[in-house]
């Protein structure tokens, strides 16, 4: 209950008198005191009511720029020839002849003699074929003659309707065959002969040797296996994603002079990186299903030639495919990407906007996006709470500019791991 100030004040002036001879009580004070201080509680003056001012959080922003982007899909492979078969013997005999190119790394000439398999027996076999022939073809004379003989007589006879027998027919046809069977052993006999010795079938290196001099070897019997060095393959592995990003199409195929794919490789020799050229020139028709991915396949012609160091076959190198050039795309630090899907930025009002990132690549240090206006305020500086429409100062960090190299922008895929992407502008 409120005590009544005006009843203390009045109750102390009627006992005035008695106040001055009285000696006042440690109650009589407390009284007092409680009174005084419940009279200025009740009479303080209301405070001035001024509104509140929110301030801007201050926010660490950085200018977007738009420039068209090339692509890079980033990939790795193994490096293998694109013809390599094996050298086998198409008769039976011994080895009378090897070639001192045809050891493990030997470098061959399209054409040269490797082998030679002792060929007594089919010059031999081609002699006794060419008698044959000679018989048979003088057996046909015969038969010739005396059919036509045998003609002319019904003829004068004037036997028109004799019989082919009568006419020497059936045996011209026999002395014919007979030829005929006579010159395709030959033709075997011949083949047989040739087949004694074995050419290289291209330019290019022996992987591995199986034979030795004196050897006898059978018919397709391996002798040794061999690869052309004029082009070189690689397959690389590539996701679906990739291969969009890149704009590469699922069922390419194209010739090597025809192909828009350029593809940069290179492997690590100790201190020297060993550079390649290639092009892409199909892509595998069946996906991987084990990683869900597909195949690219790049060739490289003169592999052995074109640097320092030969694109050797086994060899693991690493492959950058140059891609479409998207246009009107902007680099980002890859921090300014807000779960992994957003961008925060700060509009003409100096408010925080949050808008959807539309990612065209991403790397391990940058992220490449689309439909992003030019000069947009994109905001690098982590926020409590990111609330749409936020007041917000912008403070603008100087950061390096990103390098530029000679042609478009490049970014690299980084599906498998790959070292730091590099990064260019077009025009």
């Amino acid at each position: 209950m409120r005590l009544n100030i005006q009843a203390c004040s009045n109750f102390v002036i009627e006992h005035q008198g008695r106040f001055k001879k009285w000696v006042l009580s440690p109650l009589l004070l407390l009284l007092l005191v409680w009174c005084g201080y419940h009279w200025l509680e009740n009479n303080k003056p209301e405070p001035e009511q001024r509104p509140s001012k929110a301030k801007n959080v201050k926010v660490f922003v950085l200018k977007s720029t738009q420039q068209d982007t090339q692509i890079i899909g980033y990939s790795q492979g193994t490096v293998t020839p694109k013809d390599q078969l094996e050298l086998k013997s198409e008769v039976a005999g011994k080895i009378s002849y090897m070639s001192p190119n045809l050891v493990p790394g030997g470098v061959i000439k399209k054409g040269e003699l490797l082998i030679s398999i002792a060929d007594e027996d089919y010059q031999l076999a081609v002699i006794q074929r060419r008698s044959r022939v000679a018989q048979s073809q003088q057996q046909l004379a015969k038969a010739e003659a005396e059919a036509r003989a045998a003609q002319q007589e019904l003829m004068e006879l004037n036997r028109i309707g004799a019989s082919d027998l009568a006419k020497g027919l059936p045996q011209l046809r026999y002395a014919q065959a007979t030829l005929a069977s006579a010159e395709a052993e030959l033709a075997q006999a011949e083949l047989a002969l040739q087949r004694t010795q074995i050419h290289a079938p291209f330019d290019g290196r022996v992987a591995n040797k199986s034979v030795t001099m004196t050897q006898y070897v059978n018919k397709a019997s391996v002798l040794a296996e061999v690869f052309s060095t004029e082009v070189m393959e690689i397959r690389l592995s590539m996701t679906p994603e990739q291969f969009a990003q890149v704009g590469l199409p699922l069922a390419y195929y194209e010739h090597y002079d025809d192909s828009t794919f350029d593809v940069q490789l290179d492997t690590e020799f100790g201190n020297h990186t060993a550079n390649w050229l290639g092009r892409v020139v199909r892509t595998e028709a069946v996906m991987d299903q084990r990683t869900r991915s597909i195949y690219a396949v790049v060739q490289v012609k003169n592999g052995y030639s074109s640097s320092d160091t030969p694109l050797l076959s086994g060899l693991f190198v690493r492959a950058r495919i140059l891609g479409r050039v998207a246009e009107q795309t902007t680099v980002l630090p890859k921090q300014v990407l807000r779960n992994n899907q957003t961008l925060w930025l700060v509009d003409k009002a100096n408010k925080l906007r949050v808008i959807p990132a539309s990612i065209v690549q991403r790397t391990p240090t940058s992220i490449v996006v689309e439909n992003l206006p030019n000069a947009s305020k994109v905001i690098t500086s982590a926020l409590a709470i990111p609330t749409e429409g936020l007041p917000v100062q912008a403070i603008f960090q100087n950061d390096p500019p990103v390098p530029a190299l000679q042609n478009a922008e490049e970014v690299e895929l980084t599906e498998q791991i790959s070292p730091t992407p590099e990064i260019s502008h077009a025009g």
